[in-house]
C-alpha cells in the first residue's frame, strides 16, 4: 500500500467515477526471462482511449503535461515568493529561487526520488521493497543501498579508522587534503 494526500485521493475518485477501472488483457513481463512472460487480466484505473492498457511510449506525452503543469505551478510560488522578498525590501538572504523540474527528468526519475525520499525517513527495506513493486528486498538493497551514505556513515567510519595511517584510508578521515 502506498500512502496518498487526500487531494490526489479525491482527484483519483473523481477520475474513477468518470472513467471506471476496466478488466484488461496484458503481457505481465514482471518477470525479467521472455520465457516466463505471460498474458493476464489485470484491473486498470488508467487505460487509452480505446479502453486497453497504456503503452509505455505513450506515457512520454503525459510525462511532457505533468512536466509542464509542475512548472507553471512552482513559476506562479516562485512568483508569488518574489513579490513577497521585494515587499519586504530585498533581504539578502531570502531571495527566492525558481525551482523547475530538471530537462532531463523522467517517470523513473520520480521513482527514485519517491525511494531515496522513502529511505532518507528511515522506512524499512521491506516497506521500501513492498511499495515499489520489488520481487525482492535484495533487489531494493542492490539499487538503492547506495543512498544510505549519510553522514552518521561518514562519522562512523571517520570514528573506525582514525588510527590508520595509510594515506588513502586518512584521506576519508580528513587528516590529508586532495
Amino acid at each position: 500500500m502506498v500512502p496518498v494526500a487526500k487531494p490526489a485521493m479525491d482527484a483519483l475518485a473523481a477520475h474513477l467515477e468518470k472513467y471506471p477501472a476496466r478488466r484488461v488483457d496484458i503481457e505481465d513481463r514482471t518477470d525479467p526471462r521472455p520465457s516466463k512472460w505471460k498474458r493476464r487480466k489485470a484491473l486498470l484505473v488508467f487505460t487509452n482511449e480505446r479502453g486497453e492498457a497504456i503503452r509505455r511510449a505513450a506515457w512520454a506525452s503525459v510525462w511532457e503535461t505533468l512536466v509542464r503543469v509542475a512548472d507553471n505551478a512552482l513559476r506562479k510560488q516562485y512568483e508569488g515568493a518574489l513579490k513577497s522578498w521585494e515587499r519586504r525590501g530585498r533581504p539578502a538572504d531570502a531571495e527566492p529561487t525558481l525551482r523547475q523540474v530538471p530537462d532531463d527528468a523522467t517517470m523513473h526519475d520520480l521513482r527514485h526520488f519517491y525511494a531515496s525520499v522513502l529511505i532518507k525517513h528511515r522506512e524499512s527495506v521491506k516497506t521500501v521493497q513492498k511499495r515499489l513493486g520489488h520481487a525482492k528486498p535484495s533487489i531494493t538493497l542492490n539499487t538503492y543501498t547506495p543512498c544510505g551514505r549519510t553522514r552518521r556513515t561518514r562519522r562512523g567510519l571517520r570514528s573506525r579508522l582514525s588510527s590508520v595511517r595509510c594515506p588513502r584510508l586518512a584521506r576519508l578521515n580528513g587528516r590529508v587534503s586532495g
